[in-house]
């Protein structure tokens, strides 16, 4: 029966590679070839037989997320660290490590874990463009708070730091969202009339507003240089096999929908290994727990800001208050940071139509 399943996964494995040097077009999930009368209409990368299943599956998860949005607190915990035991059974505890942005998302998550493996290795990548604030909170739980961090310095190919400044020249500024600004890279950067036509089409059906920026310097390549490429490196470097990350499903449209495809733990079915185990909690549980257990974040959240990412990153700020936008405001509490900014990223901001006065 071995034999059977193994020949059969062969096949499509050949269908799949005949397929895609063909250029054809096929079903992702059965391989049949898509054509203008059996694709899925509202995702094209289904015939419409597995696109109605998928649609159907997504709609329970969705129930799945909500029934689970409404735990009770103490359930949650439970529920997170029978997520992050799953994770540590695996792959090992010498194995896993808690992915640390120093916000209160990862505190709340490395709290709990500590409360489990008090001496489970966090990795916190320094972008070097942290708020003052969180590298000063590392410095916290590091010394006095005794949790076991390793600072990871982003790194290029020739073993020179990666600046964010060097990031935006180099590819572009980080604007708007994760998804806008992937879809302008990727019509920037086009190697064939064809693909480029393919992201226009891309932007028209998508960003219809966001299409009077696509020849300006935007880019999603930021988060990858800083923070996910360095941290996949001193992983693979300590022997490391599941990253544990304090992420919620409820951050942003792209997480959500990749905790309805996944779930919380996700193993062996991607590049990465990873547990999300705070996926379904909300930023009310999150505050909730912080004031409960009298857990410690930076002092960053006392002066008004909600996030503790980036200090330039533009994801999302053309949606925040006018006249109380992040830049704004960085002006208002760090002053030498923010004529940095302006300095460098002034012109740009101007032409991206971001208040920052």
């Amino acid at each position: 029966s071995n034999i059977i399943v193994f020949y059969n996964i062969y096949k499509l494995f050949v269908s799949f590679r005949q397929n895609r040097e063909e250029k054809k077009m096929v079903c992702k999930k059965c391989l049949e070839e898509l054509t203008a009368d059996n694709v899925y209409p509202s995702d094209h990368r289904y015939c419409i037989t597995c696109g109605t299943e998928h649609t159907a599956y997504l709609s329970e998860r969705r129930h799945t997320l909500a029934s689970l949005r409404e735990m009770t607190l103490e359930s949650k915990i439970i529920q997170t660290k029978y997520l992050i035991r799953c994770a540590v059974m695996e792959f090992g505890l010498d194995k896993v490590y808690i992915s640390y942005s120093g916000g209160k998302d990862s505190t709340v998550l490395s709290h709990i874990a500590k409360n489990m493996y008090p001496d489970i290795l966090h990795l916190f990548a320094n972008t070097t463009n942290e708020y003052p604030e969180t590298i000063e909170h590392i410095r916290w739980e590091r010394e006095e708070n005794k949790t076991n961090i390793v600072t990871v310095i982003p790194r290029d190919a020739h073993d020179e730091v990666w600046t964010f400044k060097k990031v935006v020249e180099t590819y572009g500024y980080p604007m708007f969202s994760k998804r806008v600004s992937n879809a302008i890279r990727t019509y920037q950067h086009s190697l064939t009339a064809r693909t480029k036509s393919n992201a226009q089409g891309y932007i028209d059906r998508n960003f219809k507003k966001y299409e009077k920026y696509k020849e300006l310097p935007i880019s999603d390549k930021c988060c990858d240089k800083l923070k996910k490429e360095p941290l996949r490196r001193k992983a693979k470097e300590l022997g490391l096999e599941c990253a544990i990350l304090g992420i919620l499903a409820s951050e942003s449209y792209q997480r959500e929908k990749d905790w309805l495809e996944y779930g919380c733990n996700v193993f062996h079915e991607r590049k990465d290994n990873q547990s999300r185990p705070l996926s379904f909690w909300t930023d009310e549980y999150i505050l909730e727990y912080i004031e409960k257990y009298d857990v410690k974040i930076p002092k960053l959240y006392e002066m008004g800001y909600t996030r503790n990412g980036c200090m330039y990153c533009g994801f999302g700020v053309h949606l925040e208050p006018e006249g109380c936008n992040r830049y704004q405001r960085l002006k208002e509490t760090h002053p030498i940071q923010y004529n940095y900014f302006i300095k460098n990223f002034g012109d740009l901001m101007i032409e991206f139509e971001i208040n920052i006065t």
